[in-house]
């Protein structure tokens, strides 16, 4: 299997390289553990942050991670018809071939996962959910690098445009 990273938004994904190497580290071991044809990291407006494929994997990533955030979209919404709380935590598509099971790791990413027909949906459910608990605290710290980020962005910036149109002002009046 290959591991890729497909994180084009770097406005919305803000990882380090280590915690790109721990979220990697985290699929491979979940793709290790089950015939998976298939590990997803999505974000919530659909772009891939990492991938597990295997080598027999014929779909398109990109479309299905889209498919993923809109989908788990319409699932909230189903979730709010039926009375629930929050989101569902998991859903499970069951196919001929191949199963897909899409699981909410916070707000902001999922996790989708195809996988053969003759593996055992509570495994991959047991298995999906030991891997979110390891990536909710590399998540979470990426979600504090990048507040911190954009708290110093945001400072650095003003100050850098304060200075540039007091530049400007003065030249204007000189």
């Amino acid at each position: 299997m290959e591991m890729l990273n497909h994180s084009k938004d770097a406005s919305n994904q803000i990882l380090t390289r280590t915690q790109f190497e721990k979220i990697t580290d985290c699929l491979s071991g979940l793709a290790e553990k089950l015939r998976v044809s298939m590990i997803l990291l999505v974000n919530s407006s659909g772009q891939i942050v990492a991938e597990r494929v295997s080598s027999s994997w014929q779909g398109d990533s990109t479309v299905l991670s889209t498919l993923t955030a809109s989908s788990y979209a319409a699932s909230k919404e189903m979730a709010r018809l039926l009375g629930e709380v929050s989101n569902f935590q998991m859903v499970l598509y069951e196919g001929h071939h191949q199963n897909m099971m899409m699981a909410k790791i916070n707000a902001d990413f999922f996790l989708a996962v195809a996988f053969e027909k003759g593996v055992a949906i509570g495994m991959v459910r047991l298995f999906t959910k030991k891997t979110i608990e390891q990536l909710l605290p590399i998540l979470h710290q990426g979600k504090e690098d990048r507040d911190e980020i954009k708290k110093i962005f945001d400072h650095e910036f003003q100050n850098l445009l304060g200075d540039a149109l007091d530049r400007s002002f003065k030249e204007s009046l000189e």
